[in-house]
């Protein structure tokens, strides 16, 4: 014989499982019917006083929750007739929802957004995986994801920045992290494909920190990407007198893809700081801080006559960056990213601070793969991280230009 409570909790139990089907298409009567187990006559007739306890407590539960019915039925026993409750049945889903105030909060949530996001002309096929996301919004998020997709919808080729976008109360952040929900709701698919239960795409934080959304997915809002910067540092004074003397630029990388350029190295350096330890070298250009954009690696037509050198944090993040780029560039050769510096200079380490990191491709070379090793569990147990910045300046000068004269 199920309680009201058991009964109860199997309520929460399929309304969770369904309640995204039921906005779509309306249940049928069996979906919101509930079995109580109810009692044989040969049970009621050995233990009579359970099964009054059992009736007075469902008797109780009915006089509480007057939108729902109990189905009830007569048998026959040694006793003589008894009733008996059989199911509890609910008419609608509201009255389901009834016997739960979580329930019903939650469902009063669901119908009202629900119609509003068809209002929005919203796919039911497209937006349901999307649906615990959207109604686990707080109001604020979810009237500003309405707000979004509506102008989206109604402005689909505005050509305007992400910035630029006139929606209250949006920022590139918020777009940024929700920005698979706004895509779902104006029925377009994402360029990335992001996990349908993770609002956030951008967890791993020492991988991919900035602001911008990827290009595919500013194109399916018609939105126009602002020109990519980079950082590069010009080491040779020939190629420094060509353009007025300029040491350190910052520029559109179309812009630096135009310059008369001709290196026979281009070193690729992770961090700035380290970037300006590198002295003047002949026929040598230095890129730096290029984060996750490494796609810049095939966008200078500068590269494609020069040798290819990367340097790079010796940490989880920083290899899985090295990683990355070399595929996009498999001529690219590594320095001080080896097991010997990493063991050398392993007391300038701390322990990584990060929840998440994407696992390098299988693009490292041995000499890699082992640096990766001699980090791993190495600091009681915790990953190593050691920044570029944390290596002896003279050193690494010193390790770079012998790789310069090789």
């Amino acid at each position: 014989m199920r309680t009201p409570a058991t009964v109860t909790d199997l309520i929460s139990t399929r309304y969770h499982d369904r309640w995204r089907d039921w906005l779509i298409t309306p249940p049928d009567q069996d979906a919101l019917t509930f079995p109580l187990g109810a009692p044989s006559a040969d049970h009621i007739a050995r233990h009579p006083g359970n099964v009054d306890t059992w009736l007075r407590a469902w008797n109780q539960w009915d006089s509480e929750h007057p939108d729902l019915t109990l189905r009830r039925a007569t048998k026959r026993t040694l006793l003589g007739e008894q009733q008996i409750i059989t199911h509890l049945q609910a008419p609608t889903v509201d009255a389901l929802a009834s016997a739960n105030p979580a329930l019903t909060k939650h469902w009063r949530t669901a119908r009202t957004r629900w119609q509003r996001l068809l209002k929005l002309h919203a796919t039911p096929a497209v937006i349901k995986p999307h649906l615990r996301q959207i109604i686990d919004l707080d109001d604020a998020d979810f009237h500003l994801l309405a707000a979004a997709a509506k102008w989206f919808a109604e402005n689909p080729r505005s050509g305007l920045t992400p910035r630029q976008v006139p929606v209250e109360g949006m920022h590139t952040k918020w777009l940024k992290r929700h920005r698979r929900l706004v895509l779902a709701v104006l029925g377009l698919t994402p360029g990335r494909e992001i996990p349908p239960d993770d609002l956030t795409d951008n967890t791993n934080t020492d991988i991919d920190t900035d602001d911008e959304l990827p290009d595919s997915d500013l194109d399916l809002l018609g939105l126009l990407a602002l020109p990519r910067h980079i950082d590069i540092i010009l080491t040779d004074p020939a190629d420094r007198s060509a353009i007025a003397g300029l040491r350190h630029l910052r520029a559109p990388i179309a812009e630096i893809a135009e310059l008369p350029l001709r290196p026979s190295i281009v070193l690729v350096v992770e961090n700035k700081e380290s970037a300006l330890l590198i002295p003047d070298h002949e026929g040598l250009v230095v890129i730096h801080s290029l984060g996750n954009h490494l796609d810049a690696l095939t966008q200078l037509p500068w590269f494609n006559d020069a040798s290819l050198l990367y340097w790079g944090d010796l940490d989880r993040p920083g290899i899985t960056l090295l990683s990355r780029a070399r595929a996009l560039q498999p001529r690219l050769q590594s320095i001080l990213m080896d097991p010997a510096t990493v063991q050398t200079h392993l007391h300038l380490a701390v322990p990584e601070r990060i929840s998440r990191i994407d696992p390098p491709l299988n693009t490292l070379h041995p000499h890699e793969q082992a640096a990766l090793d001699a980090l791993t569990g190495a600091l009681d147990g915790q990953h190593a991280q050691l920044e570029q910045e944390r290596l002896p300046a003279p050193m690494v000068v010193t390790t770079i230009l012998t790789a310069l004269r090789n």
